[in-house]
């Protein structure tokens, strides 16, 4: 299975939000190695568009204007329950899952696909589910 670049975004998105304190805007540094930052915009609009993600678009510009948003953000960018059930039925997670088991099930599930960069998101953030686990 090949996974075009809003999937793999929303992907990332999914296995960031397994943490407690979800940090969005960290792991679109570790996309841009990868994918362009204006091909990670539109994708993200896309995304929020389609109703899997929301808090992409932030202070909207006054009305007349050509652009619909002054200042786009990563800091508040969430996944809805739609995006999670996506992910969940296109890797094939179960909702029942705890976090870090979801987050391994991402790894797992994307290894064949070449794309390192999930590998290294899913090691992050197992590490630090497994760090606030026992309150480190």
């Amino acid at each position: 299975m090949e996974l075009d670049n809003k999937q793999k975004i929303l992907i990332a998105i999914y296995t960031e939000y397994q943490k407690d304190i979800p940090k969005m805007d960290s792991i679109i540094s570790i996309l841009r190695q990868q994918i362009d930052i204006k091909v990670i915009k539109v994708a993200l609009g896309k995304l929020e568009d389609e109703g899997y993600i929301f808090g992409f678009w932030d202070k909207p510009k006054s009305p007349g204007s050509s652009d619909r948003f002054i200042h786009r953000t990563f800091r508040f960018l969430k996944i809805t329950r739609e995006g999670i059930a996506y992910v969940e039925q296109k890797l094939s997670i179960s909702a029942t899952l705890s976090n870090k088991e979801k987050v391994e099930s991402v790894v797992k599930n994307t290894a064949g696909w070449g794309w390192e960069q999930i590998k290294d998101i899913g090691i992050k953030v197992s590490s630090e589910i497994v760090k606030a686990s026992i309150g480190l």
